[in-house]
């Protein structure tokens, strides 16, 4: 196939339209299965292989449109071997990008090539389904100017435009667009939600904590450099101590696992003391219900509640980049005493965990207090020759027992789980928290980084006359895991600096200034782009003195003073087209009309070098004066030399023909 299309030259609109159809999908070919995209690659380069425009086939030629029918169903039926469904984000999408290529093939007359152009732009709207980020941005604003081109090149049929021409002018028609995309993207009334507020796919995994943990789940997310939220200080940042980013909270464990109680809704039942924190949140996309705050908010945000047990969560899953502004008090009582969940709090499975209850118990028959029985496991963990490592050994059989009598070695979730087994065998009420601990300050914008790597799991233990309260039983093995962030705390955690540089502090330091200062760009893109709801609008219509939006009328407002725009420029368009208004065309039309006096006239199908070739064999005393006219009206209206238009000006302006003597 290749040699075939070396072989001939392709028609270079079909060309453009090849490359430009092929750059809208290349983005979706890291997630499409490998057989569509190798089916649309196919498909293009048949296409270039086969002749250029033709006639549209005869009825009487079934087997082409029967081939075609049999392709459709053909790819129709691997979608849904592959996904299963021919509905939802991933199956729609590969669809049309493999019916975008059997058009393409199809492709014949000129009505064709816009159709597949216009499905190209649908292909890279759906690019933005997908991500959202500057660079997806950047990489398609590139993509539709070169399909304005294609455009472009299937209207210049003489090849009268280079390359860069065409792109140039591709690019000053986007350009143009801008303002008005601008204003509509501002102004026009928000419905709620996000930007790209589709719902995905209902059963997309998303990076970052689940609602259940086992040995190894928090581990792995600290080898991710993802970021899993961004917040914004109204004042100070509080101590990296402090820093306990609260989401689910684990009731029940089989003795492997950690799972969640049934959510139930509640009033916030802690008592806050001090003054307040206050911050705004910009969570990442997590396909799951709950939000994180700094332990211990106030109130929930707009469209959030608080379960019984101080999580916040949302009544859908957060498929959109999300901010929310929240009051959070480091300084509580959480005294809530429900005999039920304090029961449920000392529950543990049976037929596990055999020499972690024998020591528990041991601490509750020697009638140790509850606040007690907290510092001798801290103390425990603090002396006993634990170890905080990324690498603990593999517990296989009892992941308590074996981690708390033998290796000794184990993550957060390790202690977690073994501080809370612990603890019910004692007598004392506890359960897991999982969530985020500390962040990273970035200093181009002075707000903190949560990244996955941050994911952390800690106890709360109620404490008579206390009620709820947080332990970390890492802190008592690593405390600088809690006091300075994960890096310091794991000599073999991840390092956000590339390989080779760690060892430069001026290098390690420029790294992190470009990071910073490029991650300061994604936040602000997120907040006003991405995040730019019906909410963010109001405030800006309130910055301005509008409290109160008729949205009706500035919705009919925007569509009629957008037509009247358009109106006055197409108006302007139409009269540089008009004949009279152009002072080269004026120019050239004065010298075909005296031509015209002396019977020379000029055909309608004529250009002006065929039409300069036949007068000038017509007249050959004339034949040097319409060489020169018919050059500079080319070199200025086609080539853009607008210093021959004061030549052209006086070469008409001299041009007197005059009739043939007769005989």
């Amino acid at each position: 196939m290749l040699a075939t299309i070396k072989a001939r030259a392709i028609e270079p609109r079909l060309l453009w339209l090849a490359v430009g159809i092929n750059l809208a999908v290349m983005p979706h070919y890291t997630r499409l299965p490998v057989w569509i995209s190798l089916l649309f690659l196919g498909l293009s380069l048949s296409r270039l292989a086969l002749p250029g425009a033709q006639a549209r086939p005869s009825s009487a030629t079934l087997l082409p449109q029967l081939g075609k029918i049999l392709i459709g169903l053909a790819i129709i039926t691997g979608i849904l071997i592959s996904y299963g469904t021919l509905v939802g984000l991933d199956a729609s999408v590969a669809l049309l990008i493999a019916l975008a290529g059997l058009k393409f093939l199809e492709s014949r007359q000129q009505r064709d090539y816009y159709i597949s152009v216009y499905i190209a732009l649908f292909i890279v709207l759906t690019g933005f389904l997908y991500s959202q980020g500057i660079p997806m941005a950047v990489y398609m604003f590139l993509v539709v100017i070169f399909l304005v081109a294609v455009l472009i090149s299937l209207n210049d049929s003489d090849a009268v435009l280079d390359t860069r021409r065409r792109l140039a002018a591709a690019g000053v028609i986007v350009l143009q667009a801008l303002p008005i995309m601008l204003v509509m993207f501002l102004l026009f009334p928000r419905v709620a939600g996000p930007l790209w507020g589709l719902p995905r796919d209902a059963n997309r995994a998303l990076s970052g904590l689940s609602d259940e943990m086992a040995p190894g789940t928090i581990s792995q997310l600290t080898l991710s450099d993802k970021i899993a939220f961004r917040v914004k200080f109204a004042g100070r940042v509080p101590d990296q101590s402090l820093l306990y980013w609260r989401g689910p909270v684990l009731w029940r464990t089989d003795g492997v696992k950690w799972i969640q109680d049934r959510p139930r809704r509640s009033a916030s039942v802690v008592t806050h003391q001090g003054a307040p924190v206050k911050y705004t949140v910009t969570l990442e996309p997590t396909n799951q219900n709950w939000l994180f705050g700094l332990e211990m908010p106030d109130a929930a945000p707009e469209n959030a509640i608080f379960t019984h047990d101080m999580q916040i969560r949302t009544r859908r899953p957060v498929r959109n980049i999300t901010s929310y502004s929240l009051e959070s008090y480091p300084d509580y009582r959480y005294r809530l005493d429900d005999p039920a969940e304090l029961s449920l709090a000392l529950q543990l499975p049976q037929g596990h965990h055999p020499r972690a209850l024998a020591l528990g118990r041991s601490w509750r028959e020697a009638g140790l207090s509850g606040a007690e029985i907290v510092q001798r496991a801290l103390r425990m963990f603090n002396t006993g020759d634990f170890y905080y490592t990324l690498n603990p050994p593999k517990y296989l059989h009892d992941s308590v027992d074996e981690f708390l009598f033998d290796g000794r070695r184990g993550f957060c979730e390790h202690y977690a789980a073994a501080f809370v087994v612990l603890m019910r065998a004692a007598g004392v009420p506890a359960r897991v928290v999982t969530g985020y601990q500390g962040g990273t300050l970035n200093t181009i914008d002075d707000y903190l980084v949560v990244r996955q790597r941050d994911a952390h799991a800690w106890a709360e233990v109620w404490l008579a006359g206390q009620g709820w309260t947080r332990v970390d039983p890492t802190s008592a093995v690593a405390p600088a895991r809690i006091m300075e962030g994960i890096e310091t705390a794991l000599p073999d955690s991840i390092i956000d600096v590339p390989l080779g540089l760690q060892q430069n502090p001026m290098m390690r330091s420029l790294w992190r200034q470009l990071r910073n200062t490029y991650d300061a760009i994604n936040n602000a893109w997120n907040q006003w782009v991405l995040s730019y709801d019906s909410k963010r609008q109001r405030g800006i219509f309130i910055h301005f003195g509008m409290k109160e939006v008729n949205w009706k009328g500035l919705t009919l407002w925007l569509v009629c003073a957008t037509g009247l725009v358009l109106l006055l420029v197409s108006l302007w368009l139409f009269r540089r087209s008009t004949p009279g208004t152009d002072p080269v065309r004026e120019l050239y039309d004065k010298f075909c009309a005296r031509l015209a006096v002396v019977g020379i006239r000029r055909r309608i199908t004529e250009g002006p070098a065929d039409f300069a070739v036949r007068a000038g064999g017509l007249r050959a005393d004339l034949q040097q004066s319409i060489n020169e006219i018919s050059g500079l009206y080319v070199s200025v209206r086609y080539g853009g030399e607008a210093r021959a238009l004061d030549p052209l000006r006086e070469r008409v302006g001299a041009f007197r023909p005059r009739r043939e003597k007769a005989g």
